[in-house]
């Protein structure tokens, strides 16, 4: 799943299941993604979350990330008084965000089991 912002004739369709609440912004149907938290619920009773967040908005944050260092990996940005983590690839594309809540959920298991990757990406940003 890549995070992108397209035109094309007819997008929701082709994204059904990847972007939810895709509202067309101009004549020529270009639109506006909004990605959505990809927690699954596994560990807190199996429902997905349903909070997203516009593609722009995450893409940006990815890009100023990517000025500062190259390569793959999880990152951390603010936006609606929350802070999201991302995967973002070194070509500019994001495979996942996770919401505010979820992103806390995920830091903490990953702080418990050893692996700081999380947190130091926290306290650089």
């Amino acid at each position: 799943m890549a995070c992108i912002d397209v035109a094309r004739s007819d997008p929701a369709a082709k994204l059904a299941g990847v972007a939810t609440d895709v509202h067309p912004r101009s004549a020529r149907s270009r639109v506006e993604l909004q990605l959505r938290c990809v927690s699954s619920g596994y560990l807190s009773g199996g429902c997905s979350c349903p909070r997203t967040i516009p593609a722009g908005v995450v893409i940006a944050a990815w890009k100023r990330e990517l000025e500062r260092a190259a390569g793959d990996r999880f990152f951390h940005f603010t936006f609606g008084g929350g802070e999201w983590l991302a995967y973002g690839l070194e070509d500019g594309l994001v495979r996942g965000v996770y919401c505010p809540d979820h992103s806390a959920e995920r830091d903490e298991r990953s702080f418990s089991y050893g692996s700081r990757g999380s947190a130091a990406t926290r306290q650089l940003a």
